[in-house]
């Protein structure tokens, strides 16, 4: 985006205008000892100085040929088509739609994107989006206990760890008490007291769950109970069976995967979807189309959103105020792009490509697969020697997987791997090369 400074006459017409003296007359309402007097900074610099100046940097980034790191955030295909929509100027340079009738393409943009999120779903309806996926699951987590007037949720074992601690967060404010169960002890835990059970599928190791299975167990124990699903990576609805086919209450997921580049971990899209008779509790904003009273032009709105969070926030039940417009855009576009058959061959690639992985792994000695579930795109493996791994891969260009004692710290030697469409069968040898030569490694040492 090109950025040109206002002159001083522009400056000073502006003022006039507005009635003050000077620039420094805007910042008189912060107190003194606040304000800066002067930055060290170098002097200015051309275009063509900055230019080089940021190449130059750029350079220093280690970018890899290839990636076996998932954990929240994909390499996917990204069609040229989702850039050259997202970088016009109507989109990227507007903020939020409140003036309806000046925000028509917007309103319509995000429109479409609610009815994309509920046909891919097969929920009644999407919202606006949120900020990511985990804190659209928190929002969740606070909307059941809403619904249910009751104070107490439970998360199932193999949600991501970074998603917990963000439910944490918001549930403290709330004065929710949180509880993580395993499988095993979910029935145990459940009672007529529990407003909502909170589950990731395919979950933060790749266990893809049993949704159908799960709801029973679920309602057979707490009819109440609110069944909320998270996704950390949705290309997988191109062949797994949507959320509004089994007894899904609320589906949340991170819609990054969806033509957003994972650049440097962010930024992210949540994904919101329920059942129509929670509409009214759904957190942020929804579109709506509607028609003129005298006449059958349509038009799109804003509607059924909380005041409270603008103007009463005190009793906000919601901490989002907004939608992250250009994300589910960019989501939009890539949805529209690729279709029912490009999704369902995405998800097809990922499924093979992965499973292919394991296979090889299977075939290496001192490696083994610890998941006893079927996977979507990513797997755990036991690792003769992790610190071998990851070297070996950065030796061959590749971004090593997910060392999992980083979140649970009793899990070494274990790793967290991904396998994408995007990984070429190239990347792949060299990625099973790396494993062997981390086990060679080890037996020398030995």
């Amino acid at each position: 985006m090109d950025f040109i400074p206002h002159d001083d006459k522009t400056i000073t017409e502006m003022l006039s205008i507005i009635g003050v003296a000077q620039l420094e007359d805007l910042f008189k309402d912060i107190p003194k000892d606040l304000i800066i007097n002067g930055l060290n900074l170098p002097e200015g610099l051309s275009e063509p100085d900055v230019l080089k100046n940021l190449q130059e940097l750029g350079k220093k980034n280690n970018v890899y040929s290839n990636s076996f790191l998932g954990a929240g955030c994909y390499f996917h295909y990204i069609p040229t088509l989702v850039d050259f929509v997202i970088s016009r100027s109507e989109f990227y340079t507007s903020y939020t739609p409140y003036q309806a009738e000046a925000s028509q393409g917007y309103l319509q943009a995000i429109y479409e994107y609610q009815s994309v999120i509920s046909r891919l779903t097969q929920m009644d309806v999407a919202n606006a989006s949120m900020y990511d996926g985990s804190t659209a699951l928190a929002e969740a987590a606070i909307m059941a206990s809403i619904i249910t007037r009751k104070s107490q949720v439970l998360v199932l074992e193999g949600v991501h760890p970074e998603y917990i601690e963000v439910i944490k967060t918001y549930c403290w404010g709330q004065k929710i008490e949180l509880k993580i169960v395993s499988e095993e002890k979910l029935e145990s835990e459940l009672t007529q007291d529990v407003a909502a059970v909170l589950f990731q599928s395919p979950n933060f190791f790749g266990d893809i769950e049993d949704v159908v299975v799960l709801a029973k167990k679920i309602k057979k124990n707490a009819s109440t109970c609110l069944i909320i699903q998270c996704m950390t990576d949705p290309t997988c609805l191109g062949v797994l069976k949507p959320p509004g086919e089994t007894d899904v209450d609320i589906f949340v997921a991170e819609g990054q995967s969806f033509g957003i580049s994972p650049s440097f971990g962010g930024p992210g899209l949540g994904i919101f979807a329920a059942k129509s008779k929670f509409l009214r509790k759904i957190p942020g904003r929804l579109v709506g189309k509607t028609k003129e009273i005298d006449g059958e032009r349509e038009g799109f709105l804003l509607t059924l959103q909380a005041r409270e969070q603008h103007i009463r926030r005190e009793k906000a039940s919601s901490n989002i105020c907004t939608n992250q417009a250009l994300c589910s855009l960019s989501a939009l576009v890539y949805l529209v792009s690729l279709g029912k058959t490009g999704l369902r061959e995405i998800a097809t690639q990922n499924i093979q490509k992965a499973h292919y992985v394991k296979n090889r792994i299977n075939a290496i000695p001192g490696y083994k697969i610890l998941n006893t579930k079927p996977t979507y795109n990513e797997f755990i493996i036991k690792c003769p020697n992790i610190e071998s791994l990851i070297q070996q891969c950065k030796n061959h260009n590749l971004l090593p997987p997910l060392p999992l004692s980083k979140y649970y710290p009793e899990m070494k030697d274990i790793v967290l791997v991904c396998v994408t469409e995007s990984n070429s069968r190239e990347s792949i040898e060299a990625f099973i090369e790396a494993l062997e030569n981390a086990n060679t490694k080890k037996e020398e040492k030995s």
